[in-house]
C-alpha cells in the first residue's frame, strides 16, 4: 500500500567541453546486460510492508513487526530513519523533503523530518469501526497542471481512509482533510496519473478511478496499491494470487509476475524499474524494466584529470537512445564526453577539484539515472 512515487524531471544540464590536453580521444567504456527477471535487493527483513522513493532517489520502506521505516542507500546498505511505530504502512515524500507514513496502529499519518529524524503526528483520522487502521497513503498531488498553470490542490495528499472506505485529499501541512470518495470497501493504496486521474486500490476487489466520479477502473484479486509509471501504465500488487499487474491506460492487462511471496508494496524508480516488497520472506526485488546505473570505475591521469566509466545495464529489448550529462563549474571542466550507444556506456573526462562528481543517465524525455561519483585521491 504504497504512496505513488514521485517523479522527478529529467535533469537539463548544459556543459562546455574543452579540448583534451593530451589530444588523444576517450574511449568509450562497454555496457553490460540487466539481469533478467526480479533480483534481490534487500534480504533478511522481519515485515517489510511499503515502498516509496524520495527526493533523493533512496528507496524508503516501512517494516511493521521492527515499526521502522528505513532507506536503502545507493551501496546497498540499510539506514534506519526512525522508529517506536505501531505497524507503520504506507509511505510517501513531499515536496520539501518531508516522509508522511500511514501508522496504522494509531491510526493516523506522521510525519518524519528528512534531517533531524524526528516523528510528529501530521493528521489523525477517527476509527471507529474495529477494523485496522489506516494502511496505504499517497500520492502527493502535482502543483501544475499540463500547460504549467498552477493548480489549487498542488501538494495535498491523497489518504484513503481504509477502515471507513472513503478517501480525503489532505492539504500539504495536515491541518484540513476533505472527502472526496466513498462507498468503497477497504481502499488501501492511491496513485495519479498525468491528466489528474486518482486511481484507489480496494481490498474488496476493485481498482477505481476518480475522474472526478469513482467508476471502477478493472475487477482483480485483493488489490494492495498502485502506482503510475512515466509512460502512463498503471501497476498494482494483488494480494489474492501473490502478483503484481500491468495496466494500460484504458485498463487492459499488459504483463503480470506471478508467484510473489505477498507483494505488499511496489515503487518505480526515476527509470520506471519496478520494486516490491515479498512480505512473507522479508526481502525487496527489483524488475530491471528499462536501464540501471551500477557503480562507475574512476582513472586518475597522470596530467591530474579524472576519466570516469559509467557502466548503464540495459533491460533486454531497451534500445532506447540515452545521453550523458555532467554540470561544470568554477571548480570543475569537462575535458572529453563520449555519449553512450546501444552496447555502450559513454566516457568523461573532467578536471576538478571537488570530491565527487553527479552523473546523469536520460533518454531527454521521460526515463533518468543519476549517480554521485567518488573521484579517486
Amino acid at each position: 500500500m504504497l504512496a505513488a512515487c514521485q517523479q522527478a524531471p529529467t535533469p537539463a544540464i548544459k556543459h562546455s567541453v574543452t579540448p583534451s590536453p593530451s589530444g588523444s580521444p576517450l574511449a568509450a567504456c562497454p555496457s553490460t546486460p540487466a539481469p533478467s527477471g526480479p533480483q534481490l535487493v534487500v534480504r533478511n527483513l522481519p515485515a517489510p510492508d511499503d515502498l516509496a522513493l524520495g527526493l533523493d532517489a533512496r528507496l524508503y520502506f516501512s517494516d511493521i513487526t521492527a515499526g521502522t521505516v528505513s532507506a536503502l542507500n545507493p551501496d546497498g546498505s540499510v539506514e534506519r530513519i526512525a522508529g517506536g511505530m505501531s505497524a507503520p504502512e504506507g509511505i510517501v515524500v513531499q515536496d520539501d523533503g518531508r516522509i508522511l507514513v500511514a501508522e496504522q496502529g494509531r491510526n493516523r499519518v506522521v510525519a518524519i523530518d528528512p534531517q533531524t529524524h524526528a516523528v510528529s503526528q501530521w493528521h489523525a483520522f477517527p476509527n471507529r469501526t474495529g477494523r485496522d487502521g489506516i494502511d496505504g497513503i499517497g500520492p502527493v498531488l502535482p502543483g501544475l497542471d499540463a500547460l504549467g498553470n498552477l493548480l489549487p490542490t498542488g501538494g495535498n495528499v491523497i489518504v484513503p481512509d481504509s477502515p471507513n472506505g472513503v478517501v480525503w485529499r489532505v492539504t500539504a501541512d495536515g491541518k484540513t482533510a476533505t472527502q472526496i470518495a466513498g462507498g468503497m470497501v477497504r481502499p488501501v493504496g492511491a496513485a495519479v496519473d498525468t491528466n489528474g486521474r486518482i486511481f484507489v486500490a480496494d481490498e474488496g476487489g476493485a481498482l477505481w478511478v476518480l475522474d472526478p466520479a469513482r467508476v471502477r477502473f478493472a475487477t482483480l484479486p485483493t488489490p494492495d496499491d498502485v502506482v503510475v509509471g512515466r509512460a502512463g501504465h498503471i501497476f498494482v500488487n494483488t494480494l489474492g494470487d501473490n502478483a503484481i499487474h500491468e495496466l494500460d491506460g484504458q485498463g487492459h492487462q499488459v504483463s503480470v509476475i506471478t508467484g510473489i511471496q505477498q507483494p505488499q508494496g511496489i515503487a518505480l524508480d526515476y527509470a520506471d524499474n519496478l520494486y516490491y516488497t515479498e512480505f512473507n520472506i522479508g526481502r525487496i526485488d527489483r524488475v530491471v524494466r528499462t536501464f540501471i546505473l551500477d557503480p562507475a570505475k574512476v582513472t586518475r591521469t597522470a596530467r591530474g584529470t579524472y576519466i570516469i566509466c559509467p557502466v548503464i545495464r540495459r533491460a533486454a529489448g531497451f534500445t532506447h537512445r540515452l545521453a550523458l550529462e555532467t554540470g561544470s563549474s568554477l571548480k570543475t571542466s569537462i575535458i572529453q564526453l563520449v555519449q553512450p550507444g546501444t552496447d555502450s556506456s559513454g566516457a568523461l573526462e573532467v578536471q576538478t577539484s571537488e570530491p565527487s562528481l553527479t552523473i546523469t543517465v536520460s533518454d531527454g524525455r521521460l526515463l533518468s539515472q543519476s549517480q554521485t561519483v567518488l573521484l579517486s585521491p
